[in-house]
Formats: structure tokens, sequence, C-alpha cells
């Protein structure tokens, strides 16, 4: 359930929200910020495809050494898609459904999209940790414990996490939205960023990087940064963070109280 990398001794590791087909998008973003494919190391929230220009490039970042990725509910959807709708009613082609642009590709696409890309999907991890004292944990939607429902939510802490991997539990992963339904209206910006004062970082719990929620700035909440600024909405953009600087920045207002 859990993927674990050693800390990169060599580079920097970085971060990024939702991709949703922009793989152009990325890759300017970690151009500007001066990425070396050959030490730095990429770590996305998951949804690489739909909704945007490119889900069958995006999807090809996934044979990249340098990109690592958790499961988020629309590579969950993907081959179920493909097996009932696609494959059924390959003439249906809804307009509402996200994954509408599988209609566009040709039948080489299509075959390397099963053979090739699927197997690659199906063995994304619903979380990453990379060890270390610079250490921190990426999962799709939250670590809040499933089957709950209290305010404050009931979050998953770092020795209980690797255990919770039923079903019910994998499913929230992917789907939650209890945490950010409860991130206070009242935030404040703190090193270009926002948070709920008093509330940064919960006890017990590692740095977390989440997407699947759009903010409309990337937020700390209970040791969750949610990162998922909205890539395909108009006039949002792609979150991409060098997580060594994000940590300093953390460190340096908590210090201040």
């Amino acid at each position: 359930m859990i993927k674990y990398l050693p800390t990169n001794e060599i580079g920097e590791d970085y971060v990024c929200g939702d991709l949703h087909g922009h793989r152009q998008l990325l890759m300017e973003k970690l151009d500007h910020l001066g990425f070396d494919f050959g030490k730095d190391r990429l770590f996305c929230t998951g949804d690489l495809n739909d909704r945007g220009p490119d889900s069958f490039g995006t999807l090809g970042l996934v044979f990249e050494p340098w990109f690592h990725f958790v499961r988020g509910n629309h590579e969950e959807d993907l081959p179920g898609f493909i097996k009932y709708e696609l494959s059924k009613f390959p003439d249906w082609r809804p307009a509402y459904c996200d994954q509408d642009w599988l209609y566009g590709l040709n039948e080489v696409q299509i075959q390397h999209l099963k053979e090739k890309i699927l197997p690659k999907l199906a063995e994304a991890p619903f979380a990453l940790h990379v060890e270390g004292p610079q250490g921190f944990w990426v999962v799709h939607a939250d670590r809040c414990e499933a089957g709950g429902y209290q305010n404050p939510a009931v979050l998953l802490d770092d020795e209980k996490f690797p255990l919770a991997d039923d079903a019910r539990q994998k499913e929230s992963f992917l789907w939650s939205r209890r945490l950010f339904n409860q991130i206070p209206v009242a935030l404040e910006e703190r090193e270009g960023f926002l948070v709920a004062p008093g509330m940064e970082m919960e006890p017990g719990i590692g740095l977390t990087f989440v997407g699947h929620n759009i903010v409309a700035r990337p937020t700390l909440y209970r040791s969750h940064f949610f990162v998922d600024t909205g890539v395909y909405l108009p006039g949002s953009e792609l979150t991409v963070l060098r997580v060594s600087d994000l940590k300093t920045a953390i460190n340096k207002f908590l210090e201040k109280g």
C-alpha cells in the first residue's frame, strides 16, 4: 500500500498537485525551477489523466525514473471505463464524462494504454513516504480514519498509517473530503502559503502532501499540505514546490510561534 523511498542524497525533491493531462505545463514549470532530471525527483498527488489537453502523454510519465505518484480516484476509475464503456460502446462518446479523451486515441495508443500503462497504474501505491530527517508523505485525498465523521476528523498517525490497508480505508485515501471541509475560513498567509493558525502541524503526523480537493492557494492544515490548485480550471495554476524550501518556511514560522 505504501511505497518507501530513501532520502535523496544527490539532488532535490519536488512535489506537484493533480496533473489532469497537463504534461506540457508541468515540464515548463520544472524547467523554470531548474529541475535536474538526473538527480532530482518529482512527487505527484495523483490524478494524472482526464479534464486536460494531454491525458495520454501525461500518463506516459509513469515510465520516467524521476517521477513518483500515488494512486488517485481518476487512475482508479480508468480501467473500468476502458473495459465497460470504451470497449463495449466505442461510438458512445459521452460529452459529460472525464474520460472523453479516450475516444480520440488510435488503435496503437489504445493497445499501449491497455498493455503498458494500465499495469503501471495498477502497481501505483496509495501512499508514498520519503524517509529521513527531511522526509514527508504523499497521499491523494487525506489521512482521515475511514468511517468516522467527527469534527475535528480523526487522522491516522505515522504508526497507524501503514497498517490501515483495508478496502474502506483505501477508498478514503482516494476520495475523502472530510479534512478539506473542516479547514477554517479564517486563514493567514505565512511564507507564501495559507495556514490555519495553531493548527498547522499535528503531533505524530508527518508533513503530508495531498491533492484531490482544490484550494485557491497552497494550504497547510493539520500536517496536510493541500497542493491541488485546480490546474484544469480557467485562471488556475499548477503548483510545483521544492520540498526543502517548503520545510524551511514551515520551520521558520513554527519557531516564531
